[in-house]
């Protein structure tokens, strides 16, 4: 039987509630870094299974999006498909990319503000076998490296859009841990919006995604 941080059946402790993500996005952002990305891909298996097929990651890097913000799907309001930002908070926003990559985003902002926080990249923690697999063997630190990466090496896929970050395929849980440094930068291969510092990425880990934009980055301040 496999055990990471207690879970069982369909519960993990430490599983972030919805009033979490009912703040600024920007906050949110922030405050998601150290946190930690659970993802159960047989989700009619418990979560202690080797079956359940679980890969977790600590997060070291986000975007936050917020509204009439230029390079947020949200900009031109409520339409088919941003209308999912708007609210509740709390639920997974996905997206596909480059005809090849999901993108995963946590709903932030209170229930009818749109916002969202892009989950740029994570730390490997548990699964490991699994993600190397699904990114062919690659070397470690290029598994979670990026937010497309981090997607295929965690089995994110947009059925996924839509559930909840409490389970039971996607959880965010808090263990405890704090960054020591964390840094902020523009955000990261937009074309609109690129004054916003808006990035958050703890310094010096091995899995944020290295970007131009690094050369602009400045310690965050808590």
């Amino acid at each position: 039987m496999t055990s990471f941080l207690g879970m069982k059946g369909d519960k993990v402790p430490g599983t972030l509630p919805a009033s979490f993500y009912e703040r600024e996005s920007t906050a949110v952002a922030k405050d998601l870094l150290g946190k930690i990305l659970l993802v159960r891909s047989q989700v009619r298996r418990p979560l202690e299974s080797p079956r359940a097929l679980v890969t977790a990651g600590r997060i070291v890097e986000t975007e936050a999006y917020r509204g009439s913000d230029p390079a947020s799907h949200s900009c031109r309001g409520r339409t088919p498909r941003s209308a999912l930002l708007f609210g509740p908070p709390g639920l997974a926003y996905v997206y596909f990319i480059y005809g090849n990559y999901e993108m995963l985003n946590c709903v932030a902002e209170p229930d009818g503000l749109a916002g969202a926080v892009l989950i740029r990249a994570v730390s490997p923690l548990f699964g490991e076998s699994l993600m190397e697999r699904r990114r062919g063997g690659l070397p470690r630190t290029r598994w979670t490296d990026g937010p497309g990466k981090l997607c295929r090496a965690m089995g994110v896929k947009m059925a996924h859009k839509g559930q909840t970050f409490a389970g039971p395929a996607l959880y965010v849980t808090d263990d405890g841990f704090r960054p020591d440094k964390a840094m902020t930068s523009p955000r990261v291969g937009i074309s609109a919006g690129r004054s916003a510092y808006w990035r958050y990425f703890i310094a010096g880990d091995p899995f944020v995604s290295r970007a131009p934009e690094d050369s602009q980055a400045r310690p965050q301040k808590w």
